[in-house]
C-alpha cells in the first residue's frame, strides 16, 4: 500500500530548510522598502527640531499614535465646539476688531506633534520684534504676567506666562503648564495660544490660526488651543501682538492687560 503520510513527511524534511529561506528572503523584499520610507518620515519629522514630546525616535512613534485620534479639518469652527462651555469661554478678549488675513493659508507640517508652519514664516527681524512684543506686554503687566521659556516647546521659545501669586484654576487650562498662555516657535514666527471660545472661532473664522490637531483630544490641550500664524509684515506683528494680549486677557479671567 502507499505509504502517503511518508511520502509527505520525506517531501517536507528535504525542501522546508528551501521554504523557511524563500519566506525570511519575501519578508525581507517586504521589510527594506517600508523600513526606508519610515527612516525618511522619520527624518522629516526631527528636521522640524523638539517640541513637546521627545525629540527621538519614541517621540515619532508617539505622534503618529496621537494623529490617529487628531482632529481631522482644523481650520473648521465646526471643529472648535465642545460642551460645557463655562461663562467666561462666552466672552471675547479681543481689543478692536480683527481683520481678515490676507492670502492663502500657510502650509502646515503633516505631523501632530510639533505642530510647526512650513510655509510664509516670519524673517529673523519680524520674529524678533514679536519677541520684543512680547516683553512688552510682560513690561507693561509686570504685576500679573511674565515672560519665560516656554515649558510646552521645553525651553526653546518665549512664553507669556501668568504670575504664579495670581494664578487661579478656575478655567480651561494645559495640566502640564497650566500658567503658560502664549509662546512663540523660534525660527519661524508662528505660536499657539489658550483662548476663550469666542476668541477661537474669531481666529480661526478670520483666517488668523487654526486648531491644534490634538486640541480637545489628548494631550490636556483644550479645545481653544490655536496655532497662530508667522507674521508676514510690521501690520500682522500688530495683530498677533493683540492675539497675545487676547489668550492672556483669557488666562487672567477677564483682567486688563495693557
Amino acid at each position: 500500500m502507499f505509504d502517503v503520510v511518508g511520502v509527505v513527511s520525506t517531501y517536507v524534511s528535504q525542501y522546508r530548510p528551501y521554504v523557511v529561506q524563500n519566506r525570511m528572503f519575501l519578508a525581507a523584499l517586504l521589510f527594506v522598502p517600508i523600513a526606508r520610507e519610515v527612516y525618511i518620515d522619520y527624518c522629516a519629522w526631527f528636521a522640524l527640531g523638539p517640541g513637546g514630546i521627545p525629540h527621538n525616535f519614541v517621540g515619532y512613534v508617539t505622534q503618529w499614535l496621537l494623529s490617529w485620534i487628531a482632529v481631522k479639518n482644523p481650520r473648521s469652527i465646526t471643529s472648535l465646539y465642545f460642551p460645557n462651555r463655562t461663562d467666561l469661554d462666552k466672552e471675547g478678549f479681543l481689543e478692536g476688531d480683527l481683520p481678515e488675513r490676507e492670502g492663502m493659508p500657510p502650509k502646515i507640517a503633516i505631523y501632530v506633534v510639533p505642530q510647526r508652519q512650513l510655509t510664509d514664516k516670519s524673517t529673523a527681524d519680524l520674529e524678533k520684534s514679536l519677541d520684543n512684543a512680547l516683553r512688552k506686554i510682560a513690561e507693561d503687566n509686570d504685576s500679573t504676567i511674565e515672560v519665560k521659556p516656554s515649558v510646552l516647546e521645553g525651553g526653546s521659545s518665549p512664553a507669556l506666562s501668568i504670575l504664579e501669586s495670581v494664578y487661579t484654576e478656575s478655567h480651561l487650562h494645559i495640566p502640564r503648564a497650566p500658567r503658560e498662555v502664549f509662546h512663540i516657535h523660534a525660527g519661524e514666527g508662528s505660536a499657539h495660544g489658550v483662548y476663550s471660545w469666542t476668541d477661537a472661532v474669531m481666529i480661526v473664522e478670520k483666517g488668523w490660526g487654526e486648531m491644534h490637531g490634538l486640541s480637545g483630544q489628548a494631550l490636556g490641550l483644550p479645545h481653544s488651543y490655536l496655532m497662530i500664524y508667522a507674521p508676514r509684515n510690521a501690520e500682522e506683528v500688530k495683530v498677533v501682538s493683540m492675539l497675545a494680549k487676547a489668550a492672556a486677557r483669557y488666562g487672567l479671567e477677564g483682567k486688563l492687560v495693557s
